[in-house]
């Protein structure tokens, strides 16, 4: 990558961490895409939310689509059966069952705004109460309400620690896998939410969310 390359690459990640900061700190933001693909979204901590559940085992732009559906639309006024049409639409894998995740930690939403007053570690073990957040979700959500130091550990990652020699078996191995990348973030100077970004650019081409 060249000079000018990547001196592009950190304006964008830092404008992603800034968009990140912003929906702590205000409750929403506007999440700009560009160049990578031509999408804004307007998102508020609970599409955030759904956001993250929907991408598990499928993609991000199927959740991307999913949470741009649901600009203006209260989340509390969905049955399960409208969630699951939208996610299907927007090419969400396993709608149905990801649609009553979501319903559930809407209606327990009151666990997710105490685990935003807690410092990072306890955030996520208390987010893993809510039926469909596992340890990479929780993070995921934690992270893109402007938490710094969480791993997200999905396939990218994975697939770039192993190309590094690392052979991580989840869910067991998470925190071994985290400290890892801890570890490397902290060699360039980075956080492990800025050091998620560059993997995903790394291994993807994209800087997303």
């Amino acid at each position: 990558m060249s000079r000018n390359s990547s001196r592009c690459l950190e304006v964008i990640i830092a404008k992603r961490i800034k968009e990140f900061e912003r929906l702590e700190k205000r409750g929403e933001t506007t999440f700009d895409f560009r160049p990578f693909l031509n999408l804004k979204i307007r998102a508020t901590v609970e599409t955030e939310l759904a956001f993250c559940i929907s991408t598990a085992n499928s993609s991000a732009l199927a959740g991307l689509r999913f949470q741009k559906a649901l600009e203006d639309i209260d989340l509390n006024s969905l049955s399960v059966d409208k969630i699951a049409k939208l996610m299907a639409e927007a090419g969400v894998r396993f709608a149905k069952r990801k649609a009553e995740y979501l319903k559930m930690a809407i209606e327990r939403f009151d666990i997710v705004e105490s685990a935003l007053k807690l410092d990072d570690f306890h955030a996520r073990k208390l987010l893993l109460k809510i039926k469909g957040l596992g340890m990479k979700e929780s993070s995921h959500f934690l992270r893109n309400v402007g938490r710094k130091d969480l791993a997200i550990l999905d396939r990218h990652i994975l697939r770039w620690l192993k190309a590094k020699g690392y052979d991580f078996k989840l869910p067991k191995d998470y925190i071994k896998a985290e400290d890892v990348l801890r570890f490397f973030a902290s060699s360039r100077g980075m956080s492990l939410a800025e050091f998620d970004l560059l993997i995903w650019f790394n291994m993807t081409g994209k800087v997303l969310k």
